[in-house]
């Protein structure tokens, strides 16, 4: 029998009702993590200064291996810098408003995530939502630097240019999260699930440089299996005008989507097999 509660779900003004409220929930869970974060604003400003350095320090030495070589594969210096900033761009973004997923297998092992459960609110929403991360601001300012100069090298610092890259990022976040939502999601299973977190993080790591220097296996794997290519890569081609990668570029977007469905569908079949903490 159909419950109120389900046709209140499928009806369209119900799910933007739905939509709304989750919108205005998240905006006072980033407030509040945000005045958290603020309570010390000089420890803040001394991890995201260093967070700058750091990135640019990586960036370094890129620029010093293009002073021997003029370029990687078929990639010059400002290709090259561009899929480094398009990647940081997105990672960043993913750390910034997702990576307190990474906390969810202590939530299962400790019984926290239990009490996520008997809210009225979606539980992954409220563990995406209970974080805002203190310091991958930096990255995200590394990111604008390294993707305006490399626009500019390129002689596409254009309005639709940058248009492209920040809407790339995004989507470059969201391929970021569905792996991190999938690989975090095994722990409702085996509690514990250290290597596959740490997987996905490495796998975050083959974003930042072109595809074609990796192998044959390693490029079907970042490009069918955990498409981190459509996170950097990919979305670059559009900049570069390569006419053979156009389509594989604007793909990104539903790749995007697609990803993030099947990370989701694991997810609520994981949940559904959560036993509760102490089984």
């Amino acid at each position: 029998m159909e419950t109120t509660e389900n046709k209140t779900t499928l009806c369209p003004r119900g799910s933007f009702t739905k939509l709304a409220r989750y919108v205005s929930v998240y905006f006072w869970y980033l407030r509040a993590n945000w005045l958290s974060l603020m309570a010390y604003p000089w420890e803040f400003f001394i991890t995201n200064t260093a967070g700058i350095a750091y990135s640019l320090g990586s960036v370094a030495a890129v620029g010093i291996l293009f002073t021997q070589i003029k370029a990687i594969g078929d990639w010059g210096f400002a290709q090259v810098l561009l899929i480094y900033g398009l990647s940081i761009l997105s990672r960043s973004l993913f750390h910034l408003f997702w990576v307190n997923l990474m906390s969810l297998p202590a939530m299962i092992k400790d019984g926290t995530f239990d009490i996520l459960l008997v809210r009225p609110l979606n539980p992954l929403f409220q563990v995406v939502a209970g974080y805002l991360d203190d310091d991958d601001w930096g990255e995200l300012i590394t990111a604008g630097i390294l993707i305006w100069t490399s626009l500019g090298m390129l002689g596409k610092k254009t309005s639709l240019g940058i248009l492209w890259a920040l809407s790339s990022g995004i989507f470059g976040s969201l391929i970021f999260a569905s792996i991190h939502i999938a690989a975090n999601g095994v722990s409702f299973f085996t509690v514990e699930n250290s290597g596959f977190t740490s997987l996905a993080w490495t796998l975050d790591e083959f974003s930042r440089y072109p595809r074609d220097i990796y192998g044959k296996t390693a490029r079907v794997v970042i490009t069918w299996v955990f498409p981190v290519a459509f996170a950097s890569f990919f979305p670059a081609q559009l900049l570069f005008q390569d006419n053979s990668m156009v389509l594989w570029a604007l793909g990104t977007p539903f790749v995007a989507a697609l990803t993030l469905a099947a990370a989701l569908r694991f997810w609520e079949f994981a949940l559904n097999h959560y036993q509760g903490a102490g089984h």
